[in-house]
């Protein structure tokens, strides 16, 4: 009795699976796409780059003896690996690795993970470089993607981060926004910004990410010419200082 392995295939992209029939003495299957390794075998091998349906008609000798099979490979799109934003920690501090975009996950560079590698946040031990992470994103269907992160390390967070002391928002393009150069590094930080007086005018989290800047403004309006303090905040350390705003 003619038969098939199965009428239903998942495979990821950029894979291959064998189509299963039995029972005839000729096969003769469709390929739309060109994408099987023979069209008169009884188990040729698929790749197709998209869900493709193909059938496979199954026969013998005997003119009344054929089969037509109708067989579907679904081709699962790969997650999207992310294993979160380069950036750079104080020497002797320990860093929390944060992956997303499946269900699994699986960390290279074992040796300098606190515990289990299989998971999306993982503890980097002390390091003294820097350091490449690459983390194996498996999704619901088994398909895999991979992501890496790199992690610099660095004794003093000055040696980056750039203090900024004044500015000038007066639209010339130089120094209208409030600029640290350096803070790419360290993309985790809170931004809190004070006048005189200690009232709190601006406050944000994961500042210049993303393209966040203040221009000297508090609810859409210029603040005056003035100085002003500032208190940039990371996980192991904080830089304070006072920043004056100058306008013509």
């Amino acid at each position: 009795m003619a038969s098939v392995v199965s009428d239903s295939y998942n495979i990821c992209e950029g894979q291959s699976v064998t189509l299963g029939s039995s029972g005839g003495l000729f096969y003769e299957w469709s390929d739309p796409n060109g994408t099987l390794s023979g069209t008169d075998i009884p188990n040729p091998t698929a790749t197709p780059v998209t869900t493709t349906n193909y059938s496979v008609t199954v026969s013998d000798n005997c003119p009344n003896n054929v089969e037509v099979f109708d067989i579907v490979v679904n081709v699962n799109d790969p997650p999207v690996a992310d294993a979160g934003r380069d950036t750079c920690v104080l020497s002797g501090q320990i860093y929390e690795l944060n992956a997303s975009g499946g269900i699994a996950y699986s960390w290279d560079n074992q040796d300098l993970i606190v515990g289990s590698t299989f998971t999306a946040n993982a503890q980097v031990q002390l390091i003294d470089s820097t350091t490449i992470f690459t983390v194996t994103v498996t999704d619901v269907n088994g398909c895999a993607d991979t992501d890496q992160v790199e992690i610099c390390v660095v004794d003093d967070p000055t040696e980056l981060i750039e203090e900024v002391s004044v500015m000038t928002p007066n639209g010339d393009g130089k120094n209208d926004a409030l600029i640290f150069r350096g803070l790419e590094a360290f993309p985790e930080n809170k931004l809190t910004i004070f006048n005189r007086w200690g009232n709190i005018i601006y406050q944000t989290v994961g500042y210049q990410r993303d393209g966040l800047l203040w221009e000297g403004l508090r609810d859409g309006e210029e603040l005056p010419p003035d100085t002003y303090y500032y208190v940039l905040e990371f996980a192991e350390f904080k830089i304070k200082s006072s920043l004056t705003i100058l306008r013509d």
